[in-house]
Order: structure tokens, then sequence, then C-alpha cells
């Protein structure tokens, strides 16, 4: 006679035994189920690429096309199709393909999901629309940005971002900075979706015309009005800082004026933003002096502005990235060097001086910086 304690132990190996398999054979299943509906989908896929091209190139009309490739089914089939290329085309090739999305109801779909659905489908519903530039679901985007959900106040703001409607810029801005807690990198990246077309905006606010974000005030005074209930409220600094890095990301030239007065006036961490909105756009305004900014009292200041000294090859400027050699921190000392040796000739006869002096960090730095150049100490 068995044991009972053996018999009930024997029960829980046979019961374990039974729910591993079941969930091997549910792990394999659905492995089964994906590789089986991907391999479906690629085979969709290029028998739409083929419709969809011949469209393109005027081989096919709206209505044969948008029956070729209908599925009313797999509304998340034809968004994975149309997606790579809503984000890389414009002009005539991008209408045509809205028109196509629009007469097999994919549009249509995701409004639905938008104002309906749940808050996983609001928020695809509310990238789809953005990517094919819905004008209609900009109102209903905007209410989303005043969700509690963090995955729907994202993809609204993605979704505002790419539809094109550059005053949008501003609410999604606030919403990113005040409201939610993406860090600055994060928003800053998210309202990069904006493109170029958001730039004069962006100059004009910096240019002191704060209509354009209510409430928000340009003077350090606005600290104290914080509430401590209110722990993500930014100070207001980081609207300018965050226009100015777009600024340089795109290279918007045009706003080299503004920012040559602002940086007479501006606090030292908007100062090196400034400093690297002049590197990405490869161009300093007019008449700028850089002198004072490579005497700064901040080390990350000097360092940037012996960086930027490379755009203006200021010869007045010389004995200061001289007298940088020595400077306290190695980054300002190396940058100091480079762009010495950037001066050709006279400057890496400076660097050589240094190299061979008594002065231990210049000397340090100038031999590292030669070194790696390749350049012999002796001339």
């Amino acid at each position: 006679m068995i044991d009972p304690y053996l018999r009930i132990l024997l029960y829980i190996i046979f019961a374990l035994a039974v729910i591993i398999i079941l969930l091997l054979l549910v792990i394999i299943t659905n492995r089964y189920l994906v590789s089986a509906n991907q391999a479906k989908f690629r085979a969709k896929k290029e028998e739409w690429e083929e419709y969809y091209l011949n469209y393109l190139s005027g081989d096919l009309d709206l209505e044969k096309a948008a029956e070729s490739i209908k599925d009313e089914k797999r509304y998340y089939w034809l968004w994975n199709f149309f997606g790579p290329y809503l984000d890389v085309l414009d002009g005539s090739d991008f209408d045509k393909t809205k028109a196509l999305c629009r007469e097999i109801s994919l549009i249509g779909h995701y409004r639905q999901k938008l104002q309906h659905g749940t808050i996983s489908e609001k928020a695809t519903a509310a990238r789809v629309l953005g990517a094919l530039r819905c004008k209609e679901s900009i109102a209903v985007m905007i209410s989303l940005l005043d969700s509690k959900h963090q995955l729907l106040v994202q993809a609204a703001a993605l979704g505002l971002a790419k539809s094109g409607d550059r005053m949008t810029f501003f609410p999604v801005a606030r919403t990113l900075l005040d409201n939610t807690f993406f860090t600055y990198e994060g928003a800053t990246e998210i309202l990069a979706a904006y493109g170029k077309s958001a730039a004069p905006l962006m100059v004009r606010f910096l240019e002191g015309e704060t209509e354009l974000l209510p409430g928000v005030a340009e003077n350090e005074n606005s600290k104290s009005q914080k509430k401590e209930s209110d722990p993500k409220k930014v100070d207001p600094s980081a609207y300018s800082s965050v226009m100015i890095d777009l600024l340089g990301f795109f290279k918007y030239r045009e706003a080299l004026p503004t920012l040559h007065h602002l940086i007479k006036e501006a606090d030292p961490e908007t100062i090196v933003h400034i400093l690297k909105a002049f590197l990405s756009i490869g161009e300093v305004p007019v008449n700028f002096d850089l002198k004072p900014y490579l005497e700064h009292r901040y080390w990350v200041v000097r360092n940037f502005s012996a960086r930027v000294w490379k755009l203006t090859g200021d010869q007045r400027a010389i004995p200061l990235l001289k007298k940088l050699l020595g400077d306290r921190n190695w980054w300002v000392r190396f940058n100091a060097a480079e762009a010495l040796y950037e001066n050709g000739q006279p400057g890496m006869e400076i660097l050589r001086m240094k190299a061979k002096g008594s002065e231990e960090d210049a000397a340090a730095i100038s031999s590292y910086v030669l070194s790696r150049r390749g350049v012999e100490l002796q001339a």
C-alpha cells in the first residue's frame, strides 16, 4: 500500500508536470501563431507593395488601388505597411498616400478608435493620425494632452508634432515640460518632430512674445510662484533652452541675430545652449565677440567658447586661447589646444612652445594634442 504522503506528493508532481506541459503548449502555439501571422503579413506586404508603387507612379487609379489593398479585418497590417512610407514621403507622394489611406478607411477606422477606443487603441490612433497629418483629429489629440495616462499624453504629443500643425507647438511644449515626467531630452525629441516650419514661432518666443505661451514669465521672479504641490513645474528658462536647442538642431541660421541678442543677458546655462546652437548651425552672428565667454567664470562656458572659436577664427582671441592651455579643467585645456591647432602654423608653434615649457598642465595638453595629430614637437 502506498504511503498517503507519497501519494499526495505524486499528485502534486503530476499536477505540476501537467501545468508545465500546458504552459509549453501555450508558448509553442503562440509562437507558431505569431510566426504564421508574420508570414501572412509579409505575403500581403509584397502584394500590396506592387499595387501601391503602381498607384504612386500613376499606373493605377485610386479606386483600383484601394480595392486591391483594402483589408477591413486587419487595419494594424495596413498601418504597419504604410507607416514606414509616411515617415519619409512628402509632397504629392504623401498626398496620394493619404488619399489612399482615406479611401481604404484606414483614417476613418483610427479616428473612431481615437474617440472610443481603449487607452492603448487611442494611443496607437494618435500616432497613426499624426503621421497621416489628419487635421480633423487635432482637436481630439489636444484634449488628450490633459489625460492622466502618460501613454496617451506621449502619443498625443507625438501625433500633434507629426501632424504638421505648428500652432500646436506651444500647447505640446507646455504639457511635456510642465505636466509630465518626460525628461528634458525626451521632450525635445518629441518637439523636434514639428520640423523646421515651427522655427519662426520659437524665434518669436525668444524675442519676448510670451503670449505664444501664456503664463510663462520671462524673469527669475517666477520661480517663487511655483507651488509645492506642483513639483514638475519647470523653470521658465527651460522653454528657452528647448527652443534654442531645436533651432540649432534645425540649423536655423535666421535665428542668429536673436541668439546674439539673447546671449548678452543670458544665464550661464542658457549661454551654453546658445554656444551649442552656434556649433550646430556652423556659424556665429555678425560681429559676435567671443572674448567674454572665453574668460567666463564657468568652465562649461569656456569649454564651448573654445570650440566655437573655430567658427570665428578671430585672431584677437589667440592670447586667451593660449591662456586657457593652463585652465584648471582638462576639457577647456583640450579644446583650447584643438582651437590653436586649427589656427595653422602659428597655433602649432604656440603648442610646441608650451609643450616644452615649465607649466605642467599646458605642456601636457599641448604635447597630447600635437601627438594625436601626428605633429612632431620639433619644427
